[in-house]
């Protein structure tokens, strides 16, 4: 596959589903990470001590009846989805009723994903300073999902998360390659089926100074996504890859990272997640960065395949 993707935030107009995969196509992307999260805010859920409200309190049927436009568009300019992006967070610390509403909104995520053919939904992992909290979290959380992922056949991926305590970069969720390897291997075995997976996200690994090689092929099969942008190094930007000409020290290892897709055989997406160059960039440069981004997976996937 290594289809060129990326996320739709920035230039996707609810209104316009095929004037977007069109723009899209233009700019030479294959594949979308679609933003379903942008349909419920979980900021605004957490400062109202209300019933919670969204989208996703309409009945299955009726969202799915929303997204046909979607699914048309894209099957009409040829644009497949790579993965989808859930609500987050998801666990809601002393507010178990509230974690209980996201889970529901994320199971009629995986509803989506199945009908518009998504194979995965990224759900990001809860982070703590205990770790062995974080762990019975995470577990507690994911089990909930099981049902939903066996019946959909779409693959739930936590993601690597880095933490911030008073300002500084600590130790995050799913850091190191055993840890991710322990939670997939755990809940792919309570589910009795391959439905969970692995997103790695390039910037984060980054900022934690992690050896993108290691850890990819640690990881290995497991390995589901990709959130591939870059930063430098300290905080996360989620700009284009090499545009953070920095000192050596502080350069995203582009290298480690192809190699390491290449020899675990990675066949999955290479999508892009780098919504701030939309956001910060002049509307008239959208499309030329775009592109150039796009030029950059197909440098990617020409380096991934080189030796075959």
């Amino acid at each position: 596959m290594l289809k060129i993707s990326v996320q739709s935030a920035g230039w996707y107009k609810k209104d316009d589903p095929d004037g977007s995969f069109a723009f899209i196509k233009k700019c030479g992307f294959e594949a979308v990470d679609f933003n379903i999260d942008h349909y419920l805010s979980v900021k605004a859920l957490l400062k109202s001590e209300a019933e919670p409200i969204s989208f996703f309190d309409q009945p299955t049927e009726d969202i799915l009846t929303f997204f046909t436009p979607l699914k048309e568009a894209a099957e009409r300019h040829g644009i497949s989805f790579a993965q989808m992006h859930a609500p987050a967070p998801v666990w809601i610390p002393d507010r178990p009723e509230l974690t209980d509403y996201i889970l529901m909104s994320v199971e009629k995520c995986l509803e989506v994903c199945r009908f518009v053919g998504c194979p995965a939904l990224v759900v990001h992992p809860d982070r703590q300073r205990n770790k062995d909290d974080e762990w019975e979290h995470n577990m507690s959380m994911y089990r909930k999902l099981i049902p939903a992922a066996v019946r959909t056949g779409v693959k739930v991926c936590l993601e690597n998360l880095p933490t911030h305590f008073n300002g500084r970069l600590t130790d995050g969720v799913c850091n190191s390659g055993e840890e991710v390897c322990r939670y997939i291997d755990t809940l792919n075995a309570e589910a009795g089926a391959e439905v969970f997976g692995y997103c790695f996200d390039v910037g984060h690994a980054n900022m934690m100074g992690n050896n993108l090689y290691d850890h990819i092929t640690k990881v290995g099969h497991r390995l589901t996504c990709l959130h591939i942008h870059d930063n430098n190094g300290t905080a996360d930007w989620h700009t284009a890859p090499y545009t953070c000409v920095a000192p050596a020290g502080l350069q995203t290892d582009w290298e480690g990272f192809i190699l390491a897709l290449r020899e675990i055989g990675y066949r999955g997406d290479l999508n892009f997640e780098t919504f701030r160059v939309m956001r910060h960039l002049p509307k008239p440069l959208h499309e030329k960065m775009l592109s150039y981004i796009a030029e950059v997976g197909r440098y990617f996937r020409d380096q991934i395949l080189a030796e075959e």
